[in-house]
């Protein structure tokens, strides 16, 4: 069966962790039992785990996070500390001490869900730096394997709405806060800077604030920012979450919990970012396609040759996507090569900016772009696939020497890889459903 991620729970009680078991696995994660921190490595070396939840194994489950934060083998993987019910303190000595997050046994599978899923993006972030730096290796280049968070970069935090849970002071000493009472406003500023976290306090217009929320998520740029939505008792966390929010508090809420809540995720964000860099540290000339300036077909083949095999070994999802933009070629014999070299050029750089640090854009054939989504389900590359063609068909791309706006048809087909692929025959499926 395919993997979402593997999943270690470390809890001595096993009917306390069963229930975290059969959810995760019923939500297609493959989730193992430890009872011991020497049993947490035994699986770790063999298991490739993409996450880890310290419950209580009969030490400071706060500490052994710490410790296996430490293990080389686990330095790169997401820690969470697994309890009966959060607390404030249990909560801000986890941040303190470098785990990622602090979750509930007693949340339900929405909460649980969406606060895991972007600690597996994350360690797929990582997996995919080691992966592209092994790739480029052969072309003479050398990249960075591994990327940790900056030390002491002061975080800058947005608070949307009237701030009247006080936000703004629980967080002032720890991060720079800029607030908007207005939701035009709050939009105009995250579109100007850039910002690690916001935080968003609803009052009774609940809708508008959902809104915005969907929206930010939406926003190609944006769709990674951490955002915490304060709401009020009554409203159903269920569909907040399904709006895009990160993390929801239901008032009132303790502080503690808010700030820890808020820093772990600027953490996460500012990790992205500093991954990210690193990622593009393999693009380089031989590596590049001299054209479009993503990667070239010969990256590609060695690339994905690697990444088919990782996802066939460890049963995990790999989406190929194409990308068909027939019309360069009107805009050759109309305008010359230069315009279609242009647009070409521009093409590469839109695709590459509507996917996430961890996609792979490559160069396929002429006016075609490959796009490699590493443990991703078909039906979300789908989505990705189709949110892409639709920006690229609705823009107007200023082409040089070019007097007029220009507007291109894309034609896309995706598929996913098979435990019978090879390179050639996943790359042949997915162009034989574009044509």
């Amino acid at each position: 069966m395919i993997r979402l991620a593997n999943v270690i729970v470390a809890h001595t009680d096993a009917s306390a962790a069963e229930g975290v078991l059969a959810r995760l696995s019923h939500n297609g994660y493959h989730a193992m039992h430890a009872t011991s921190r020497e049993q947490v490595l035994r699986l770790a070396e063999f298991e490739h785990p993409d996450l880890i939840l310290v419950g209580d194994v009969g030490e400071d489950s706060i500490g052994l996070g710490n410790c296996l934060k430490q293990e080389p083998l686990l330095a790169d993987i997401p820690m969470v500390l697994l309890v009966d019910k959060v607390t404030a303190e249990a909560a801000e000595r986890a941040c303190a001490a470098g785990l990622d997050d602090t979750i509930s046994m007693q949340d339900d599978d929405m909460e649980m869900l969406s606060r895991l899923r972007p600690l597996v993006r994350l360690a797929t972030m990582h997996a995919e730096l080691r992966h592209r730096a092994c790739a480029a290796q052969p072309f003479g280049v050398t990249a960075s394997v591994r990327a940790t968070a900056p030390e002491g970069t002061r975080p800058c935090v947005l608070v949307v709405g009237h701030d009247r849970d006080g936000v703004g002071a629980v967080l002032g000493a720890s991060a720079e806060v800029i607030t908007s009472a207005n939701l035009y406003d709050a939009e105009s500023l995250l579109e100007k800077r850039n910002f690690d976290a916001a935080v968003v306090t609803t009052d009774a217009d609940l809708e508008g604030y959902l809104a915005f929320t969907s929206q930010v998520r939406n926003n190609p740029r944006l769709f990674n920012l951490p955002m915490v939505l304060i709401v009020d008792k009554g409203v159903a966390p269920a569909e907040v979450y399904r709006r895009g929010a990160s993390r929801v508090l239901v008032r009132p809420f303790d502080s503690g919990i808010l700030r820890a809540s808020v820093l772990g995720m600027v953490r996460r964000q500012q990790l992205r970012w500093v991954i990210r860099a690193a990622l593009f540290e393999s693009l380089k000339e031989p590596t590049r396609d001299p054209l479009t300036g993503v990667y070239s077909r010969a990256y590609l083949d060695a690339y994905l040759a690697e990444r088919l095999d990782v996802a066939k070994t460890h049963d995990r999802h790999l989406a190929v996507v194409f990308f068909y933009i027939p019309n360069i070629e009107g805009v050759r014999s109309h305008f010359g090569d230069d315009a279609a070299e242009h647009l070409a050029q521009q093409l590469g750089q839109w695709i590459n900016g509507l996917l996430r640090a961890e996609d792979m854009t490559a160069l396929y054939d002429k006016n075609l772009f490959c796009v490699v989504l590493p443990d991703t389900p078909t039906v979300e590359a789908e989505v990705v696939m189709h949110r892409i063609a639709g920006v690229l068909a609705y823009t107007d791309f200023a082409v040089r020497e070019v007097y007029q706006p220009v507007k291109v048809w894309v034609q896309v087909a995706c598929t996913d890889a098979k435990t019978t692929d090879t390179l050639e025959t996943l790359l042949a499926r997915v162009k034989a459903k574009l044509d």
